[in-house]
């Protein structure tokens, strides 16, 4: 780089930084509950790509070693750095592009150019950058590069081998056999090269394997198998949109257990999970393909229900009430227990924010809770 860094820090902004580091892992361990902080941290050490965690200003918050080893910086030199100080020298233009990719309203992007590490040494990388949002603001950024200098070269040296077939076929009439000899060694070194090229891409795809695991454990309730709260609202965003540029009605079905608090206290929690589990389960079977369910927290559901009038969504409301009347809960070994549910539908207004919706189906619900339980009103 052309300049030192300032790594200087004192006491209490270390203090600070960590404060903030485990507040995000709290937050990735709401997202994936079974990883907790110890497997956090070793994933994320120990990872084969160099992986960052930059805060809402682009300073860096935490490093893998990875990152270390590609940029040859040790953590207490980068921890408060901004990203593009760290990875470039003097490219204004680059850095100009991460400073966007990091404010930018799109939860992910790649960039792909040339770092300079603290030796001075240029590396081809590829960055993805994940924006983790709250109410629509970035929060954090966690970017993961990925070494490809090999494969930038091998496109020059293809393209070096491309010129020399040009030269060898101009010289074929008075040189044949050099022709052949010449050839030869171009298939050898294509072999090589398609070689390289493949072990590249299956590598690239396991990345995407996993990467694509992360993000179905970050949407998803592990009890239940439904979305988790965070995802409603990326989902609802785009379902208000849909209802509101296509002028197609969304209704929204809000449902609780009832007297789920009296059957914990009676039963215990892991009956309680049982029940919670089988409501899940029942919600699940009665989506169509465009609708989605959601735990919205403790015993609550929410269901939203594309292109849907009130009574169409009453008639898919009662199926499921009436599926959860049915079923047996064995808590203890004597009588089986029956549990109930009540729901409240709402239908989406133009213009109406998520909140209000959401407000109108829960009185709805409450409604329905006043005139016995175990019922629908819309």
């Amino acid at each position: 780089m052309n300049k030192e860094l300032d790594t200087s820090a004192d006491s209490a902004d270390i203090k600070s930084l960590r404060q903030k580091y485990e507040a995000l892992e709290h937050k990735i361990a709401i997202k994936c509950p079974e990883c907790g902080q110890v497997q956090f941290r070793k994933i994320f050490a120990h990872a084969q790509s160099a992986i960052v965690v930059l805060n809402n200003n682009g300073d860096i918050v935490f490093a893998n070693n990875a990152f270390n080893s590609i940029t040859g910086f040790s953590q207490k030199e980068i921890l408060h750095q901004p990203i593009h100080q760290i990875l470039l020298s003097a490219d204004t233009y680059t850095a100009g592009r991460i400073k966007t990719c990091l404010s930018n309203s799109d939860n992910n992007t790649t960039l792909i150019f040339q770092m300079v590490n603290k030796n001075h040494e240029k590396i081809w990388v590829d960055m993805s950058i994940k924006n983790i949002k709250n109410n629509n603001l970035c929060e954090n950024s966690i970017c993961i590069f990925n070494d490809i200098t090999v494969e930038k070269e091998n496109e020059l040296r293809k393209e070096e081998l491309i010129d020399e077939l040009m030269e060898v076929k101009e010289l074929q009439e008075d040189n044949s056999a050099q022709l052949s000899i010449l050839l030869q060694e171009l298939d050898d070194k294509n072999l090589k090269l398609e070689k390289e090229i493949s072990e590249r891409k299956k590598a690239e795809e396991k990345l995407r394997e996993s990467e694509e695991r992360f993000k179905s454990l970050s949407i998803t309730d592990q009890l239940t198998g439904l979305y988790n709260r965070r995802h409603l609202q990326e989902v609802a965003c785009v379902e208000l949109d849909k209802s509101n540029n296509k002028n197609t009605p969304l209704c929204t079905l809000l449902m609780d257990v009832d007297n789920f608090k009296n059957f914990n206290d009676t039963y215990g929690h892991c009956a309680g999970d049982v029940v919670l589990k089988s409501v899940g389960r029942i919600i699940k079977k009665s989506l169509r393909e465009h609708d989605s369910g959601f735990r919205y927290g403790g015993e609550e559901f929410v269901i939203f229900l594309p292109e849907t009038e009130s009574k169409e969504a009453a008639l898919i409301a009662e199926q499921i009430r009436e599926t959860l009347a049915k079923e047996e809960f064995h808590p203890q070994d004597d009588e089986p227990v029956q549990k109930t549910i009540s729901i409240g539908i709402a239908q989406y207004q133009p213009e109406e924010t998520l909140d209000d919706m959401l407000k109108r189906a829960d009185e709805n619900m409450y409604r329905a809770k006043i005139k016995g339980k175990n019922r629908v009103h819309f």
